[in-house]
């Protein structure tokens, strides 16, 4: 599993409610960047690092060490297992696991990054893709995408024999259109909910000024989730300028994503919409950033593909009216019972002619709050699936879950 927040989270899990000695966590932590696990808390935790960074020659270096190093160590210890379980199917770890003959059954967590990198979805409109192609470097370019395309090759072939563990219905009917696979599908989400709801119900409670955003009854409007082109920052931002003589702010995250991207976001949304940007550049604590949120009048999510799912699950529980495009994200929260607005009601939105009433507020609330997994479900989710695997030894039947979730939609 990659180092990340939700597998720190799904290692907790485990150790706090299984038997620890029976699981094995090997986790790919990427070079030079923030640490979410620490190896040294757990007995049953080894990291490797790799480059995922566009300096080829570091890029390149790293992977030969990594599969120099770890390729034999990892095919032997999956060798003595029953179940691999792969959070997140990076191109190292399609690497390791191709042509894999061992007894051991495969089941694949799959993300978000793991379906929209890979099939043949516009994810960036017209000019974030012109600044894409400034900011790139051709050569690089060209040597990172041989790399990535054989790997893709890789990736499809392994694909084929997996489990999938995924909630989102959409994204396992996608999977199932681009790839030829006849992946079996367990639904139920094993990952905890991340959002305090004790601490999201509580009043604002200004711990700094710098905090306290909203001003002089302008709107504040959250753009994105994160400093990730998939945002498409620039094209949201070229469309809000068209109402900037409207009293708003914008509010955009950008803790992480590639760096030079970011700088150039920065610029330009201050050059459109000076003082009236605020980017959040710092990974923020819970608490702060809940109060961020809480002070949010409308969000903005660009997007072409599903993210930022749980960015919008918050603010739906804290009843702020979303404006989304209409990818998977949006249906699979309409068809949770969520009233979220689409693209094309963004002006009407600013304009407040667009009524979102507290009787949807109320229904945005509860919904959030029955569908957001807890710690206690997601024990249960992953206390269900152990239990499959470990009194059938045989995943075939998870086809039936599948089946009778799609049934009548």
């Amino acid at each position: 599993m990659m180092d990340q927040f939700y597998s720190r989270e799904f290692i907790e899990i485990i150790q706090s409610n299984f038997n620890s000695q029976e699981h094995q966590f090997i986790i790919m932590k990427k070079k030079n960047k923030k640490m979410y696990i620490n190896p040294e808390k757990y007995q049953n935790v080894s990291i490797t690092s790799v480059s995922r960074e566009r300096n080829v020659l570091e890029f390149i270096v790293t992977h030969i060490k990594f599969f120099a190093l770890e390729y034999i160590r990892l095919r032997k210890l999956m060798k003595q297992v029953d179940y691999i379980f792969i959070h997140n199917l990076t191109e190292e770890i399609s690497g390791i696991l191709f042509r894999f003959k061992g007894k051991a059954k495969i089941l694949w967590v799959m993300w978000g990054v793991d379906l929209y990198n890979y099939i043949p979805l516009k994810l960036f409109d017209q000019c974030t893709s012109e600044l894409l192609i400034k900011l790139d470097s051709k050569v690089k370019s060209i040597l990172l995408r041989l790399y990535f395309s054989f790997f893709h090759w890789i990736r499809k072939s392994v694909i084929k024999r997996v489990y999938i563990i995924n909630s989102n219905k959409m994204d396992f009917r996608l999977l199932k259109k681009y790839f030829n696979t006849k992946a079996k599908w367990f639904s139920n989400g094993i990952y905890p909910n991340p959002i305090n709801f004790e601490k999201l119900d509580k009043e604002i409670d200004f711990i700094d000024e710098k905090f306290k955003l909203k001003k002089n009854g302008e709107k504040l409007i959250l753009l994105g989730n994160s400093g990730v082109p998939t945002n498409n920052h620039l094209d949201a931002m070229i469309r809000l300028s068209k109402m900037k003589d409207h009293n708003f702010k914008i509010i955009c995250p950008l803790s992480y994503g590639p760096p030079i991207y970011i700088k150039k976001i920065i610029y330009e949304g201050k050059m459109i919409f000076g003082d009236r940007f605020i980017p959040l550049l710092e990974f923020l604590k819970p608490k702060i950033y809940f109060q961020i949120l809480k002070q949010i009048d409308l969000a903005v999510m660009y997007h072409n593909r599903q993210q930022g799912g749980g960015s919008a699950h918050i603010l739906i529980y804290l009843g702020k009216p979303i404006c989304m495009k209409k990818t998977s994200g949006y249906f699979d929260l309409i068809e949770k019972g969520a009233i979220v607005f689409s693209i094309q009601d963004l002006n009407k939105l600013i304009l407040n002619e667009v009524e979102f009433t507290q009787t949807m507020v109320e229904n945005n609330k509860k919904m959030a709050t029955q569908e957001l997994s807890t710690l206690k479900s997601a024990i249960s989710s992953v206390e269900m699936l152990l239990n499959i695997l470990d009194n059938r030894k045989d995943i075939s039947d998870l086809q039936g879950n599948v089946d009778n979730k799609f049934k009548g939609n």
